[in-house]
């Protein structure tokens, strides 16, 4: 009879940890999706909450409407097809913004800025990023570009523009 308590209480034991691991993946996956609402959505409430100023060396440049960061590094794929992918427009400022000069040397054809603190100050923990600055020096789309992502699509959706617009950079490597 004591070897059936045993056997009894070691399955209640397990049934308690699996019912407290479950709760736990659903507390994480709620989480998840929380995050996933707010901070990884470029439109939602947490952007225009943080009111993000960049420095004035990022702010669009006379006759300019906007700033199209590319906070980039070296070490990517994405961020190549990303540079070379951005447009020149008349009215928008690219900038390719990198960690430093040994990084930037990669990059070409383009205007390139390697200043550290200017890069620490935008990169949240992913590059390549995208961010327009309107003339008040104010983030107002930031987006994460992904291996899969459409660059032309990502680019002419954050700068408004028909997606031929953005099509065909100029940048070479």
């Amino acid at each position: 009879m004591g070897f059936m308590n045993l056997s009894v209480s070691v399955s209640l034991l397990a049934v308690l940890v699996s019912g407290f691991a479950v709760l736990a993946i659903g507390a994480v996956y709620a989480r998840l999706r929380k995050l996933e609402h707010t901070a990884l959505n470029p439109s939602s409430a947490r952007l225009e909450d943080l009111a993000r100023q960049v420095p004035p060396a990022l702010w669009p440049g006379p006759g300019q409407s906007h700033s199209l960061i590319l906070l980039m590094d070296g070490t990517c794929s994405t961020c190549h097809t990303l540079w070379e992918a951005a447009p020149d427009l008349a009215g928008i400022r690219v900038i390719g913004l990198l960690p430093d000069e040994r990084t930037a040397s990669r990059f070409g054809g383009g205007t390139t800025l390697a200043d550290p603190d200017l890069w620490r100050n935008l990169y949240e923990g992913y590059t390549p990023c995208v961010y327009v600055v309107d003339t008040a020096g104010t983030v107002a789309d930031r987006r994460y570009v992904y291996g899969d992502t459409d660059v032309p699509a990502l680019l002419a959706e954050v700068l408004r523009l028909p997606v031929t617009a953005a099509q065909g950079g100029t940048r070479v490597h």
